[in-house]
């Protein structure tokens, strides 16, 4: 009796904790994503003067770099520095006032933060 008891403990904790995982992956992407939106709006509304939107990809970059250990341990780290590596090149385009560099850097953020959804998201191949 013990051992089924304990067997259906594990078997509950492991369902909360994947749970858990789920809901924290899905909050941070989405919230990357939305951060990210801005960030391609203050760019491209502000073709002159880029510089603007240096204050919100500080934020993206500190909220991102805040949540990235806490994913490190959950998933391989490569897919994860590609998004702190175009973060750090964005920010220095925009303090640069560097628009095309910054706009390609800021698509590239949204497209590995679209990719990074799908790795860490629930589909059968992670669950398998």
């Amino acid at each position: 009796m013990k051992r089924t008891i304990t067997i259906v403990v594990l078997f509950v904790l492991l369902i909360v904790l994947a749970t858990y995982e789920l809901v924290m992956v899905d909050k941070i992407i989405t919230k990357l994503d939305n951060l990210t939106l801005t960030i391609q709006t203050e760019i491209k509304n502000n073709k002159d003067d880029i510089t603007v939107a240096t204050n919100s990809i500080t934020e993206t970059k500190s909220f991102w770099d805040k949540h990235e250990d806490n994913l490190c341990l959950m998933f391989n780290h490569k897919d994860l520095s590609t998004i702190t590596d175009t973060l750090s090149r964005l920010l220095s385009y925009a303090e640069n006032n560097d628009y095309d560099n910054a706009i390609v850097e800021a698509n590239l953020l949204k497209e590995y933060s679209e990719k990074n959804r799908h790795i860490m998201g629930f589909n059968m191949q992670n669950f398998l």
